[in-house]
């Protein structure tokens, strides 16, 4: 926080605010602002209320009711004239949290002057809650002899709004969550594994950090690259993987780059405050006084440093430098370009792979057993592991006898090993199921569509599809990394589906001909690339699915349980190269 000398920051703390405003002030507020909205709100507030404890019946007759969608509008309005009257060079309110910047000698007659008005409307000023923050030691006799018994933090300990005013808050702020990210880590190992991954993501990782990073000079601090070591201890447990640097690199990139999205909050922190500092400054200028808003932001001046700090990158403008994700897609694209850079012919087509559309998809699934859509601890550990190319398995021999390295990408494509039937039988139920639940009756293996019987598609509806054709679908999952596929798996993503959906529109010439059938290859990489005609009919499934069912979530919830059932069918093709293997083990 910067501010001039001799002036200070106070917060004001008001006693039980919501429960103790004057209604008769509320329904004067609400008809001077929005008079049409009056008479709904005389119908909960123009009588007292009557509350039920036990037998005993309580009559309310201040403040807005808890729960009422309305309440905090309401409260704001009453508020809003007395913020508006404040002689200050700094008026902040947000509901009942109120902040005023002035010279500490106005400071005392202008919290009494605010202390006046609000008693007007039933709020009580709280003295011993209240804050003042930035008091210079000269100002210190001033102040005192005012008799005003407001705490006084420390800048590490000033906040505002639940965020840091200083630099040293930042680091506070930051230390406090790597001590709780530590205190969960023993927890998050009674779970399974792919329930303690979903709550690292969306809820203990980054989603914890957010305000702060969008709000305070964290992108300065040195705790956020601690921060982010303590996260990679905690998923190199819970995967029980080895993550070196460029594996924790990519496992902390958007999932659509490629990564887990397990953000590393260093990375991160300065595009989150850009953002911020940008969407924000309309309303900083009509805020701060003209004096003040003509200065400089030296902290979106230090996070702009760090960020171009990454790599040359060219900034966003316009309407895209309030979006987080502009700023972060930058980043993450110079990121993903250096991690391709160091890469060989096979890391360059698994980055390809795992950073193509749809390929993701699989991580984003709530984990919900009785759903079927938990991955096993085996099972997560070999997909996180083919995605980011850690070593999964020591050096052995295959059931085929040839050898398997320490990335355990042969049993991908061996044609021996245990598991693959398991993964082509899940997909198909999956979409048979689909369908059904679309009001679409469908057949899997269905006979008499074709002459040769040595040829048999996965799966056919029994009436019209579309235009009065039935749909038939065939589906593979090529290997991303095979070696047939891997030069040109490196320079495209998806070429090994689109060559896959070729030889199934080839192998089945004769469906693709016939004037009553519409023949639709589904090919899905090993590592996740859709073929476009297995995108696009899924898509079109999952639109029916959503009209049927009226849940419009129901495509991307098709494609994870696609997406999972490809992932445990590479699970059980790594575990069946083991000539040891037992059947239960690759079991889907």
């Amino acid at each position: 926080m910067s501010k001039p000398r001799g002036c200070a920051l106070v917060e004001l703390d008001f006693q039980n605010a919501f429960n103790s405003l004057r209604r008769d002030s509320m329904l004067e507020a609400v008809a001077a602002a929005f008079p049409g909205l009056l008479p709904f709100v005389c119908s909960a507030y123009d009588a007292p209320s009557h509350l039920w404890l036990g037998e005993s019946v309580l009559s309310s007759q201040e403040g807005v009711q808890q729960g009422d969608p309305l309440g905090p509008l309401l409260f704001a309005l009453t508020l809003q004239p007395i913020l508006e009257r404040v002689e200050a060079s700094l008026v902040l309110g947000y509901l009942d949290d109120m902040g005023l910047g002035a010279k500490v000698s106005d400071l005392p007659g202008i919290i009494r002057s605010v202390e006046v008005d609000a008693l007007s409307i039933g709020l009580t000023l709280n003295p011993k809650k209240c804050e003042i923050i930035g008091l210079d030691d000269e100002d210190v006799p001033a102040w005192e002899a005012a008799g005003l018994p407001f705490l006084r933090p420390s800048p590490p300990e000033a906040s505002f709004l639940g965020s840091p005013l200083f630099e040293a808050g930042a680091d506070t702020f930051l230390s406090e969550a790597c001590a709780s990210l530590r205190a969960l880590a023993p927890r998050l190992a009674l779970l399974t594994s792919h329930e303690a991954f979903h709550l690292i993501r969306v809820c203990f990782g980054l989603p914890k950090l957010q305000y702060l990073l969008r709000t305070s000079s964290a992108f300065s601090s040195s705790v956020c690259s601690e921060f982010g070591e303590i996260l990679r201890d905690i998923l190199t447990e819970v995967l029980n993987l080895r993550l070196d640097d460029l594996a924790w690199t990519q496992a902390s990139l958007p999932v659509r780059w490629g990564g887990l999205g397990i953000r590393d909050v260093a990375l991160l922190a300065p595009s989150a405050f850009l953002s911020s500092a940008a969407s924000t400054a309309p309303l900083v200028d009509a805020i701060l006084s003209s004096e003040l808003s003509s200065s400089p932001d030296p902290w979106a001046a230090a996070a702009l440093r760090v960020w171009e700090g990454n790599g040359s990158l060219v900034r966003p403008v316009g309407a895209d430098a309030c979006k987080q994700r502009a700023w972060d897609e930058i980043v993450c694209s110079a990121v993903f370009n250096h991690l391709f850079s160091l890469a060989d012919t096979s890391s360059q087509a698994r980055l390809r792979a795992v950073s193509a559309p749809n390929a993701g998809d699989w991580l984003n699934t709530l984990p919900v057993r009785n759903l079927g859509l938990t991955l096993s601890d085996r099972e997560l550990r070999i997909c996180t592991g083919l995605r980011l190319g850690t070593p999964l398995v020591r050096r052995h021999t295959c059931v085929c006898r040839a050898e398997v390295d320490v990335f355990a990408h042969h049993g991908l494509s061996c044609r021996y090993s245990k598991g693959r039937q398991a993964r082509h039988s899940q997909a198909n139920n999956i979409i048979a199921r689909a369908l059904r639940a679309a009001d679409v009756q469908t057949e899997l293996e269905p006979r008499h569509l074709l002459n040769n019987d040595r040829k048999k598609a996965d799966g056919a509806t029994l009436f019209a599809w579309s235009r009065g054709r039935q749909l038939v679908w065939d589906f593979t999952s090529p290997d991303t990394l095979a070696p047939s596929y891997l030069a040109r798996s490196a320079s495209v993503a998806g070429s090994a589906a689109a060559r896959a959906e070729q030889l199934k529109r080839s192998k089945y010439s004769e469906l693709a001909k016939a004037d009553d059938i519409q023949f639709v290859p589904i090919a899905i990489e090993s590592l996740g690339p859709w073929g476009v005609e297995a995108s696009e009919l899924i898509t079109q499934i999952g639109s029916r699915l959503a009209r049927h069912t009226g849940d419009p979530r129901a495509t991307p919830f098709l494609r994870q349980r696609i997406g999972l059932a490809v992932q445990r069918g590479n699970a059980a093709s790594v575990s069946g190269t083991s000539p040891a293997v037992d059947k239960f083990d690759v079991e889907l």
